[in-house]
């Protein structure tokens, strides 16, 4: 226990030291509760959880309205527990990630390494990275929208993210976002979808293929690019989603409820996908992508 303590505040101190405004990048200071900056951007309030919420109030609400409706409130319902919701996911999600996951930006970058996972939701898939999200799940340290992020330039030693960028209205401003607070030879890990439904978390606007990866992140060198999760789980999910809006006999609100009942059923068949992610030209018809490069 006294580990965890001691990993958790080298964790804040950390993210003490390196946050910074998002609107102008001036420095914050303290102010009953709640942080400003110089130029009197604010307050940023911070919760009990001394978690610096970055969200302005009514782009917070919006986002929690979202976030407790339709099947996105089972979604946030389950990830208040984050071993449970993980639990489900890893075992009935019909997707089979079989890459090397964003655990792989550690062994490249430095030691002492400043890391960010953002759009996290409740995972922590390292002590040493700092979760940034636009959702106060547990395990978030930061509440931010990745379109400002509020690091400063050349800041950051790696950055991870995993199924995030369908769910932003502007991706090339993410991207850049994340460049600018790289470091020059910072790492870049990214998972994004390709051959995947309609799923919204909190919305869904986009899909990428290995050529459309290479474009986003123009300002990288490739450093490893391949399939995240192959066919197999394509055609899976899919198959959920379809009959999830066949059983539901034209009721919208019904239909993504079904599909996950389906996904639930199929999800231990994604286990095929060992071998089918492994084919020649499976990137061609892929669930999912990603993209590993250093910052140029």
């Amino acid at each position: 226990m006294a580990d965890i303590q001691t990993k958790d505040n080298d964790r804040r101190k950390t993210i003490n030291g390196v946050l910074c405004c998002p609107l102008c990048r001036g420095a914050l200071y303290d102010e009953e509760g709640a942080k400003k900056c110089g130029a009197g951007h604010g307050p940023f309030p911070v919760d009990p959880e001394c978690r610096i919420h970055f969200l302005p109030d009514a782009e917070s609400r919006a986002y929690q309205s979202k976030h407790l409706s339709g099947i996105n409130s089972l979604k946030s319902f389950l990830k208040r527990s984050p071993r449970l919701y993980y639990f489900v996911w890893h075992i009935f999600c019909p997707v089979f990630m079989s890459g090397p996951g964003p655990r792989s930006a550690r062994k490249m970058a430095p030691a002492g390494a400043v890391m960010l996972n953002v759009g996290s939701g409740p995972r922590r898939i390292g002590a040493d990275f700092v979760n940034v999200d636009i959702f106060p799940f547990p395990e978030v340290d930061v509440i931010a929208d990745v379109h400002h992020l509020p690091f400063p330039d050349s800041s950051i030693d790696a950055v991870v993210h995993e199924s995030l960028l369908e769910h932003v209205a502007d991706p090339a401003k993410v991207a850049g976002e994340i460049s600018r607070v790289l470091k020059p030879g910072g790492i870049l890990y990214a998972s994004v979808p390709f051959m995947t439904p309609y799923h919204a978390s909190p919305d869904d606007f986009n899909r990428w293929t290995k050529s459309g990866l290479r474009v986003l992140f123009s300002g990288f060198t490739p450093a490893e690019e391949g399939v995240d999760a192959g066919p197999w789980s394509a055609f899976l999910v899919f198959l959920a989603y379809f009959l999830g809006v066949l059983f539901s006999f034209g009721s919208r609100r019904t239909a993504p409820f079904l599909a996950f009942v389906f996904m639930l059923v199929l999800g231990p068949l994604k286990i095929f996908d060992y071998v089918f992610a492994r084919l020649p030209g499976a990137d061609a018809v892929a669930a999912q992508l990603y993209f590993i490069g250093r910052k140029k």
